[in-house]
C-alpha cells in the first residue's frame, strides 16, 4: 500500500540560521573617566567609550557613530561569545551625540542607544583688534577678542587680567590712561571645559596731532580742562599740525612749545595736564626724530591652569558639645531656586564651629544625611535655644518658613533677643508683599544679577568686582584691605539700604560696570544700583542683631579663610559673643518715633532731635561726615537735658548718637 504524503512534508525543511531574526541586546553604554576631567561635564582628553551586548547566537560586531547614524565604525568581537564587551576611544572634539549598537552573527543590528560625550581639548584664544603692528593711539579701546575653537564648550571667561603685570578687573583699557610707552596686557582665559591659557600682547603706546585734539575735547567735557584754556590749546595743535604738514618741523615745534606752556599756566595740575604735556613733547621728539629705540612688542601665549571642580561634601551631624560656649542653627531650606554652594556653606560653617566652641545644627530636608527630623521654626522655645540663626541662600517665593506656622515664631525670637545672619540667596527669600519684616531684616530683596561666563567653572553667573571695606571696625571686616577684588554673584536689590542700616562692605560699580565677562557690558555698561551698592551690612533690627552677607554663591568662597572671616564675624556678633557697633539712622528714628508717641520724649525734645538727625543721615548719604558729626553731638546735649524727658529714653537716645557719631567719625578717618 503506498504511503500517504502531505504537500507539506514535500516542502525542504528550513535552515536553522534562517530562523534567528532576534537582535542583539545592546546595554548602557559607560564612559571612561567615568567623572568628566573638566568643568560643566566636559572632558579635556580622550574618553573610552565602553559598551556590551548580549545575543542568542552571538555578538560578531559594535559599531558607534559619530554624526547622527550618517556612518558606523566597526568595533569587531573575536569568536562570536553570546556576551559580548568592547571600547572605543572618542577624540572627536565638541559635544556630540555617540550612537552605538551590536550585530550578531546573523546580521541581526539592534536599534542604537546613544550617548553625550562633551570634549573640549583646545584653550581659548585671545586678540586685540585696537592694536595694530604692536602700536595703539592715545585715545583707543582696549577689549581682547575672546574665541574658543570650534567646537568648543564656549563660554570664554577672563579669569585674571593683569595690566603692566598688576592684577586688575577685567575692563576694557583706555589708552589715554596710560602713558606712552611700552605696556603690557595679560588676559587668563578659560572656557567652560576649564581649557586654559594666558596671552600677554606686549604694545606701544603712541600718540598724533588727531588724538591730543580729541583728548583737549575729552578733558574739557569732563571739566578738567578749561574751556579757554581748551579753546588755546586747539588753535596752537592746529597751528603746529598745519606747519608739520608744510614740512617745517622746527617752527611746528616751536608752536608745540607753546601748547606746553598754555597747558603748565591755565591746566590744573593732575592728569589732563600731565597727559597733554607728555603728548606734545612725544610729538617735539617725533619732529626731530628723537624717538628712543622701539621694544619687541607682540602677542605671546603660554599654558594655564584652568578652575578646580570643587566636588560637594559628605555632610554628617556635628556631635553636640555640652561645653560649647553658644548654639547655631544653620537653615538652608529652598522653596525655589537651589544654590549648589549650600552643602559647601554647611561644611564650613561646621568647621567653624569646631574651630571656635560653637554647636551647628542644621535644618534643610533637602540635605538629608545632616538635617534635624523637625522644623525648629515650630517652636518658640526650640529657636530660643540657639544665638544665632543662618539663613544660607534659602530662595523661594513666597518662602520657605510657613506664614501660619513658623514664621510668627521666627519674628518673636528676633524681638526677643536672637540673631540672623543672611548669606547670599537670604536676600532672594520670601516677598515684600507677603512679609515686608523679613525684608527689613534682611536689608532688602533680590531684583537681579549680571550673567557672567560658564569659563569660572562651577558659577556661571560670577564676574569680579572690587569690594569696598567701609567700616573695618567690625570683627567681621577688621582682618580685611580697604579694597580687595572678588569673583562672585552680584545681586542688585529693590532698595538702597543704605540709610536703614550699618553698612559694612560695598561694590565698587566701576569695576564691574563694564565687564568682559558679562555679556556685551563692554560696550553696554549693566544697569546697577546707581553706583551706591552696598553688599554686607549689620543692624540692630525689632529686638535682635541683624548681619548679612550678600556675596557668597560662587562655592569657592567657602575654602577662602578670609571671606569665612566675615561669615565667623557675623557668627559671634550676632550671637553676642563679640560687640560691635551696628547703629543705624533707622534705628535712632524709630527710637525717637516711638519715645515720642509713649510720651517718654517731650514733643520739642522729639522734634529738635528728628530734625538734627536727618540732616545727619543726608549728610551721611552725601559723604560729609564732618557735617553729620556735629548734628549728632547735638542729639547727644540734647538727650543729656533732664528737661527733655524720661532718664532711660534718654540714656537709650544718647547711647544710639554716640554710635552713630562713632560711626561718622570713622569713616571720616577713612576717607
Amino acid at each position: 500500500m503506498a504511503a500517504c504524503v502531505t504537500a507539506a512534508a514535500l516542502l525542504p525543511a528550513a535552515p536553522s540560521w534562517a530562523q534567528e531574526t532576534t537582535p542583539p541586546t545592546i546595554n548602557v553604554a559607560t564612559l571612561s573617566p567615568s567623572a568628566p576631567t573638566g568643568q560643566n561635564n566636559w572632558y579635556t582628553g580622550p574618553v573610552t567609550l565602553n559598551v556590551s551586548a548580549t545575543d542568542d547566537v552571538g555578538i560578531a560586531k559594535f559599531q558607534y557613530s559619530l554624526n547622527g547614524g550618517a556612518a558606523y565604525i566597526d568595533v569587531p568581537v573575536e569568536g562570536a561569545p553570546a556576551s559580548a564587551t568592547a571600547s572605543a576611544v572618542i577624540t572627536q572634539e565638541g559635544n556630540t551625540n555617540v550612537r552605538y549598537r551590536a550585530v550578531d552573527t546573523s546580521g541581526n543590528v539592534a536599534a542604537f542607544r546613544s550617548i553625550s560625550v562633551r570634549i573640549d581639548t583646545r584653550a581659548p584664544t585671545a586678540s586685540y583688534p585696537a592694536i595694530t603692528d604692536g602700536h595703539v593711539g592715545h585715545v583707543a579701546t582696549l577689549i581682547p577678542t575672546r574665541t574658543d575653537p570650534a567646537p568648543g564648550s564656549g563660554g570664554v571667561a577672563v579669569l585674571n587680567m593683569y595690566l603692566d603685570g598688576k592684577l586688575v578687573p577685567p575692563l576694557p583699557v583706555q589708552t589715554s590712561d596710560l602713558s606712552l610707552g611700552v605696556h603690557t596686557l595679560a588676559v587668563h582665559l578659560s572656557d567652560a571645559a576649564s581649557s586654559s591659557a594666558k596671552y600677554t600682547q606686549t604694545f606701544i603706546v603712541t600718540t598724533s596731532f588727531a588724538d591730543v585734539g580729541t583728548l583737549i575735547t575729552r578733558f574739557v567735557t569732563a571739566g578738567s580742562v578749561p574751556a579757554e584754556a581748551g579753546a588755546a590749546l586747539q588753535a596752537k595743535l592746529d597751528q603746529a599740525k598745519a606747519l608739520a604738514d608744510a614740512g617745517s618741523a622746527k617752527r611746528a615745534s616751536q608752536v608745540l612749545h607753546e601748547f606746553v606752556s598754555i597747558a603748565g599756566d591755565q591746566i590744573a595740575p593732575g592728569s589732563a595736564r600731565s597727559t597733554l604735556v607728555g603728548d606734545a613733547r612725544y610729538l617735539i621728539d617725533q619732529l626731530n626724530g628723537r624717538l628712543a629705540p622701539e621694544p619687541a612688542t607682540g602677542l605671546d601665549s603660554e599654558p594655564a591652569e584652568g578652575p578646580k571642580v570643587i566636588p560637594d561634601p559628605v555632610l554628617a551631624p556635628l556631635p553636640h558639645n555640652p561645653d560649647a560656649d553658644y548654639n547655631v542653627l544653620v537653615f538652608s531650606k529652598t522653596t525655589g531656586f537651589r544654590h549648589d554652594h549650600i552643602p559647601h556653606t554647611v561644611a564650613a560653617i561646621q568647621k567653624l564651629g569646631i574651630a571656635h566652641n560653637f554647636n551647628v545644627d542644621v535644618y534643610d530636608p533637602q540635605l538629608p544625611t545632616v538635617t534635624l527630623p523637625t522644623s525648629p521654626f515650630l517652636s518658640l522655645d526650640t529657636l530660643k535655644q540657639y544665638d544665632t540663626i543662618v539663613f544660607e541662600s534659602t530662595v523661594g517665593h513666597p518662602g520657605p518658613l510657613n506664614p501660619i506656622t513658623e514664621e510668627p515664631n521666627f519674628e518673636a525670637y528676633m524681638h526677643q533677643g536672637g540673631g540672623y545672619v543672611g548669606i547670599h540667596g537670604a536676600a532672594d527669600s520670601f516677598e515684600i508683599g507677603t512679609w515686608p519684616w523679613y525684608g527689613d531684616l534682611v536689608g532688602g530683596f533680590f531684583t537681579n544679577h549680571p550673567n557672567g561666563q560658564n569659563g569660572f567653572g562651577q558659577c556661571g553667573s560670577c564676574i569680579h568686582a572690587e569690594v569696598v571695606t567701609e567700616d573695618n571696625t567690625h570683627p567681621a571686616t577688621a582682618h580685611l584691605p580697604a579694597r580687595w577684588l572678588t569673583v562672585d554673584e552680584l545681586y542688585n536689590f529693590d532698595r538702597n539700604m543704605r540709610a536703614d542700616v550699618h553698612t559694612l562692605l560695598s561694590l565698587n560699580e566701576d569695576s564691574y560696570q563694564r565687564s568682559l565677562n558679562s555679556g556685551n557690558a563692554a560696550t553696554n555698561p549693566l544697569r546697577l544700583m546707581n553706583g551706591d551698592h552696598p553688599i554686607a551690612w549689620c543692624q540692630n533690627w525689632d529686638g535682635g542683631k541683624a548681619f548679612s552677607n550678600i556675596l557668597g554663591h560662587f562655592r569657592t568662597q567657602y575654602y577662602d579663610d578670609s571671606f569665612m572671616q566675615i561669615i565667623l564675624g557675623g557668627i559671634e556678633t550676632t550671637a553676642d559673643r563679640k560687640s560691635a557697633n551696628c547703629s543705624s539712622y533707622r534705628e535712632t528714628s524709630m527710637l525717637i518715633e516711638a519715645d515720642r508717641a509713649a510720651g517718654l520724649l517731650t514733643a520739642d525734645a522729639a522734634d529738635a532731635a528728628d530734625a538734627a538727625l536727618d540732616i545727619a543721615r543726608d549728610s551721611y548719604l552725601a559723604t560729609n561726615y564732618t557735617t553729620a558729626i556735629p548734628k549728632l553731638n547735638s542729639i547727644v546735649d540734647l538727650a543729656n537735658d533732664e528737661a527733655s524727658g524720661d532718664a532711660a529714653a534718654r540714656s537709650e537716645l544718647a547711647r544710639q548718637a554716640r554710635e552713630l557719631r562713632e560711626w561718622m567719625q570713622n569713616l571720616n578717618r577713612r576717607r
